[in-house]
């Protein structure tokens, strides 16, 4: 932009007329007509009267784009800028203080006290939408709702806060700084005798600049620490979300693959990649935080809504997938279990030890009056996952019958990884250990099975026996 639209665009931002600025140059309307229209230049004296007027460099004045500058400056911040403007509310509010009388102090601070006491009301309708909320979480039961209420009454408090801060900082310089700063001006209008005393006062104003600029004593060194602890806690709060964003972009490279198998959860995919746009978007703020850049607030917010709907659609559409699992219990019911079967001569001693649980537990008992003199074991399992052997010892204490897993040296887990699949595509989830166990079925008659449990709780209340190995259960097995 040249000279001229420079000088038309701060002349109108002071809402100044062309007459008005000539009155204060002490030159024609006629001159300032001119410089706009870029039919003349003005002497370098007025340029400088011109550059305190409008509080701005002459070099801006002549060369930069000022119109274009100032908008770029209303869209992008950084937190360096929001330290800055902190600062010259603090250096604004000493001048403020040093310029006023005992009266003025207390005018001050009686109205900084009504401005506590309005935004301590802001704390009402807070409180009411928190106990609204909780009210509804714990609908859910006790458990979640606890959960929820206690995350929901966090949220309000931070949101009351934020906006507790912004409220007050925004009213106290409006009210305040500004006013006092507009004051300051005027005064200084007043005493604006002569365009060679406005040329004086200029570069001693620019000396004083240059030799206070950002000095600020104390709360400069204070605010340099703060920030530099600032950005080392959002560094390690950033940890966490690479990890979250590298877990969400394996999710969704896994769901793409699964897609490709005929199982489709939707949801979850829309959750995750919302979720991955959020973690960027917000790794992207922090990074431009800790290296000083400028964020454009106003796009970052609208991939932050993007984001936050895309979570809310990715969770409801999960919820509705998830509302069709049926969870088991047991082992995934579309493989088929192996069984041997084997008869035993009963016996008044005869005690049973099934190790196939993780330690010594009792087998399921069920009554066969058919076999009074016989007792039938069978034993269920997965052979590619498990291999029970059965032992028939003789011990000072009875005749016992142990069921070892001796297990396999080996376990593919791509058969595990189809088995999972194949329940994701009929939306089961079953207990996936079951299947390097087994299970034990006893059938006697039922005289013979209350001797059995008998013998089995004496045997492991009182002694613990050391079963010497006489028969092996068959090959197949």
């Amino acid at each position: 932009m040249s000279f001229r639209k420079n000088l038309e665009y701060l002349r109108k931002g002071k809402k100044l007329s062309q007459e008005e600025l000539a009155n204060r140059l002490n030159v024609s309307r006629q001159s300032v007509s001119k410089w706009e229209s870029g039919g003349a230049y003005p002497e370098t004296e007025k340029m400088l009267v011109m550059c305190k007027i409008f509080d701005c460099s002459l070099d801006q004045l002549m060369n930069d784009d000022i119109a274009e500058i100032e908008k770029s400056e209303a869209r992008k911040y950084t937190f360096n800028d929001l330290l800055n403007e902190f600062t010259k509310i603090i250096r604004g509010t000493i001048d403020m203080l040093g310029s006023m009388n005992t009266k003025s102090v207390i005018k001050f601070l009686f109205e900084i006290g009504l401005l506590f006491l309005i935004i301590l009301l802001l704390n009402i309708p807070f409180s009411y939408i928190s106990s609204i909320g909780s009210s509804f979480f714990y609908s859910f039961g006790t458990t979640a709702g606890g959960i929820l209420s206690g995350f929901w009454e966090f949220l309000t408090k931070i949101v009351y806060l934020v906006v507790a801060v912004l409220t007050f900082a925004y009213i106290y310089k409006i009210r305040f700084i500004d006013k006092f700063h507009s004051i300051q001006e005027e005064v200084e209008k007043e005493k604006e005798h002569s365009v060679e005393k406005q040329v004086i006062r200029e570069k001693e104003v620019v000396k004083n600049i240059e030799v206070k600029k950002y000095d600020f004593g104390l709360f400069s060194l204070i605010g340099r620490f703060a920030m530099a602890f600032v950005k080392c806690f959002v560094f390690f709060i950033s940890m966490p979300i690479v990890f979250l964003l590298f877990c969400s972009s394996a999710g969704v490279l896994i769901g793409i693959v699964w897609m490709f198998s005929g199982i489709f959860y939707l949801g979850i995919i829309v959750f995750l990649l919302s979720f991955i746009l959020f973690a960027v978007s917000l790794l992207k703020a922090f990074y431009n935080f800790i290296v000083d850049n400028r964020t454009n607030w106003k796009k970052l917010f609208v991939v932050f809504m993007i984001s936050i709907i895309g979570l809310g659609v990715g969770a409801g559409i999960s919820f509705l997938d998830f509302s069709k699992l049926t969870i088991n219990s047991k082992a995934p019911s579309r493989v088929v279990a192996n069984k041997e079967i084997g008869e035993y001569p009963m016996s008044e001693n005869l005690v049973l030890f099934n190790y196939g649980l993780g330690g010594t537990q009792s087998a399921y008992y069920e009554v066969d009056d058919s076999l009074v003199g016989t007792v039938r074991i069978e034993v269920e399992y997965y052979r590619m996952f498990s291999k029970p052997i059965i032992t028939i010892s003789e011990s000072e204490e009875g005749r016992v019958i142990n069921v070892f897993n001796e297990g396999e040296s080996s376990v593919n887990l791509s058969k595990i990884y189809k088995i999972f699949l194949d329940d994701l595509k009929h939306y089961t989830l079953s207990n996936y250990s079951e299947l390097g166990g087994f299970q034990v079925n006893v059938y006697s008659s039922k005289e013979n099975i209350e001797k059995m449990q008998n013998n089995f709780f004496l045997a492991i209340n009182e002694t613990e026996v050391q079963p010497e190995v006489i028969e092996d259960f068959p090959e197949n097995l």
